[in-house]
């Protein structure tokens, strides 16, 4: 068991080190550095406490539809300021090589060929998706 332990942490000191995370957290850093970031990111979270709050309460949906709308516009306003499209592009490719990497993890348990084509987001395959972004 402490071997395969060792192995986890190994992967996780190549992941760390690799150029995706590394990418990743540095424009994630460049852009939280920007005061207008972290107040979106603030309103957004208070949104979302105040929305789960009121669904506990069982609140009105009309009042809760709102605050999500107003959620909604902060996280376009979030998206729209400079830098967000890099941080983001930089956090799908960080995603796809986690996504590579439980593939490879999955194969190795299931014998499967981690290279053959994944039918998707279901069954019906990814026809008419736009979840997972462009094609890997």
């Amino acid at each position: 068991m402490e071997h395969i332990l060792e192995k986890a942490r190994e992967l996780g000191q190549l992941i760390a080190a690799s150029t995706e995370f590394t990418r990743m957290n540095e424009l994630s850093d460049q852009v939280s550095e920007n005061p207008q970031v972290a107040d979106l990111y603030a309103e957004y979270a208070d949104l979302r406490d105040q929305i789960a709050a009121m669904e506990l309460d069982g609140e009105d949906e009309a009042e809760i539809l709102k605050l999500e709308q107003q959620a909604d516009a902060v996280q376009d306003r979030i998206g729209r300021l400079p830098g967000m499209a890099e941080v983001n592009l930089a956090r799908l490719t960080f995603n796809r090589l986690m996504d590579r990497i439980n593939r490879a993890l999955q194969a190795q348990l299931t014998g499967e060929d981690e290279f053959a084509e994944e039918a998707g987001c279901g069954s019906g395959g990814c026809a008419g998706c736009t979840g997972c972004g462009p094609a890997r």
